[in-house]
């Protein structure tokens, strides 16, 4: 099972219930209907993103996908995140892409640059080269006497 192509997506929700929110959430990132599971970070040198296709996921699918997730009660700030590069060989070969997620209570820019930095170790501590393509983060401010669940995922195709 190796993946030939991804997307990333991200949704918020907000409801009087936790797990609603989180169900909201997955809704409006348009992979509510699938059976989410998580895996690791690392992409297939020839994987290729796409736009996002969360709509054409068929429903009860089994969908791979790294998740960042955060949850909280009325009032606080929530973030979530996932970026990801491509590692480069001596040759300028690509060798295969890295993917990391942060959350938590934290602004957008906190946490790109988190994500910035993860990716930047994770480069480093395999002695490649690291191109980034993209970071995507989604927050929300949850609504008074609310819950609130933001979610971004790369979703393996």
């Amino acid at each position: 099972m190796i993946p030939r192509a991804f997307f990333i997506t991200s949704g918020t929700g907000i409801a009087y219930d936790r797990d609603v929110a989180f169900d909201l959430a997955l809704q409006n990132a348009g992979i509510g209907e699938c059976n989410l599971v998580t895996v690791s970070s690392i992409l297939p040198p020839d994987a290729e993103e796409l736009s996002d296709l969360a709509t054409n996921r068929t429903p009860g699918e089994i969908t791979f996908c790294v998740m960042s997730r955060m949850d909280g009660v009325s009032g606080e700030l929530i973030g979530a995140g996932v970026g990801y590069g491509w590692l480069v060989d001596s040759n300028n070969s690509t060798a295969f892409g890295i993917i990391c997620e942060h959350h938590g209570h934290h602004t957008a820019v906190y946490i790109e640059d988190k994500i910035r930095t993860k990716l930047v170790r994770m480069a480093d501590s395999r002695k490649l080269e690291l191109d980034i393509k993209r970071i995507e983060v989604e927050t929300a401010v949850v609504e008074a006497g609310m819950s609130g669940s933001v979610v971004v995922a790369l979703v393996f195709i």
